[in-house]
């Protein structure tokens, strides 16, 4: 099989599937996605401006920029990560709880109650 007709028979076998077979691909989450840009973008703010305090003036450009960058990174992992804990944790307590729905196990007690 030459090389052509391989790719004409996956384009054929692509053009058959339908939207049901191919994967979901899911949205950013809003309450997620926003905190941690704007967490990003204050952490390059934070970042360039005590770089650009540390030198003298307009002398260390590179400085500026490479812990601008430090800091958008540190800020966008921080916020991440708790911006992920917190949805889950909340997605768990309105599981459990059976949020307006009336479905779930309800309170949690604790042991020995």
């Amino acid at each position: 099989m030459t090389t052509a007709a391989a790719r004409s028979a996956a384009a054929g076998s692509l053009a058959e599937m339908s939207d049901s077979s191919r994967p979901n691909r899911r949205l950013p989450n809003p309450w997620i996605a926003v905190p941690v840009l704007i967490a990003a973008a204050v952490g390059w703010f934070v970042g360039s401006n005590v770089a650009r305090l540390s030198c003298r003036p307009g002398g260390c450009l590179g400085e500026e920029i490479l812990w601008g960058a430090v800091g958008a990174l540190v800020g966008f992992a921080g916020v991440l990560t708790v911006s992920v804990l917190v949805v889950r944790s909340l997605a768990e307590w309105a599981a459990l709880s059976g949020d307006e729905t009336g479905e779930g196990e309800g309170p949690i007690e604790p042991p020995g109650s």
